[in-house]
């Protein structure tokens, strides 16, 4: 994923300890705003009308804002500019609500709880866009609806928060990690030896802290290692190879050249060089695209 930005480590990592104080640290997260609740529940309930949900929306200024933006912005492409919640709520869908609820809410509170960090966060978004484009693009190959490459995208894109939790939140103690490995590729095993924990269980700690739906504690735990009996076994498969394409991206390698990829992903996914390339140039069309939804999410 690239080369990572730190500062040499100045004393050495009281691991007997550590794991306890991230524990303590991850209770502390502040707990997913009433609103964000509210709206995973209405979207996910079938007799739930557009103007119930409008109205819910319309409590949270910034979320207001958002969805309006969202709606109007390259991303969806609409010829006319939408101007009320509720035609955006028509236009846009419950399950893209959904997300972008999820993405805005969770990003706000990964963002205010710490500051310092030995992580380059520049080249970590663009590498979370990468693998969120790519998971989104692998499920348009196997044809899957638009709601599944919603999800998939936001998925890869939220997919490594537990590193931007321990890089903010133990900045000294992650940048051991960041010096043993070098690149955001190399973390997983260097988190595990240097802390104890992983930057997998931790994602997966916070996301069910907030009580987002299953498939992400599925995505943030198992990203490195999918399972193939696992009831989510093509959104964790697609975040996967989504973080392999943007390793091949950020490594310059031809767009052509597919890395050496588990068989029973190449198969489920079916995969070759040519739908390798077709997906690294499905990302790199995006990318402009996608990097405004960022803006949208990060922005106050």
């Amino acid at each position: 994923m690239g080369e990572l930005s730190y500062m040499p480590a100045s004393s050495v990592i009281d691991t007997k300890h550590l794991e306890e104080a991230i524990r303590e640290s991850l209770e502390r997260l502040p707990p997913m705003p009433a609103v964000i609740t509210r709206v995973m529940e209405m979207t996910n309930d079938p007799n739930c009308g557009v103007q119930e949900l409008q109205k819910v929306i319309s409590m949270d200024e910034v979320l207001s804002s958002k969805v309006l933006r969202l709606v109007n912005s390259a991303r969806y492409g609409f010829p006319k500019r939408i101007t009320t919640l509720s035609h955006a709520v028509i236009l846009l869908g419950f399950e893209t609500i959904r997300n972008l609820a999820i993405g805005v809410a969770a990003v706000r509170l990964v963002l205010r709880h710490g500051t310092s960090s030995p992580v380059n966060r520049q080249r970590f978004w663009e590498h979370s866009l990468e693998t969120g484009l790519a998971a989104s693009a692998l499920a348009k190959h196997l044809r899957k609806d638009l709601i599944m490459r919603e999800e998939m995208f936001l998925t890869g894109l939220l997919h490594d928060l537990g590193i931007l939790f321990l890089s903010q939140n133990f900045p000294a103690e992650y940048r051991a990690v960041v010096e043993r490995s070098g690149c955001l590729e190399s973390v997983y095993p260097a988190e595990r030896e240097l802390l104890g924990i992983t930057h997998t269980e931790v994602g997966a700690r916070m996301v069910e802290h907030w009580n987002l739906p299953p498939v992400f504690a599925e995505v943030m735990l198992h990203h490195h290692d999918p399972i193939e009996d696992s009831p989510f076994f093509h959104q964790v498969g697609a975040v996967y190879l989504g973080d392999r394409l943007s390793a091949s991206i950020a490594a310059e390698a031809p767009p052509e050249q597919m890395p050496d990829l588990p068989a029973h992903l190449c198969e489920a996914f079916q995969l070759d060089n040519s739908s390798w390339s077709w997906c690294r140039r499905e990302v790199e069309m995006q990318m402009d695209a996608a990097r405004d939804f960022l803006h949208i999410l990060q922005s106050p």
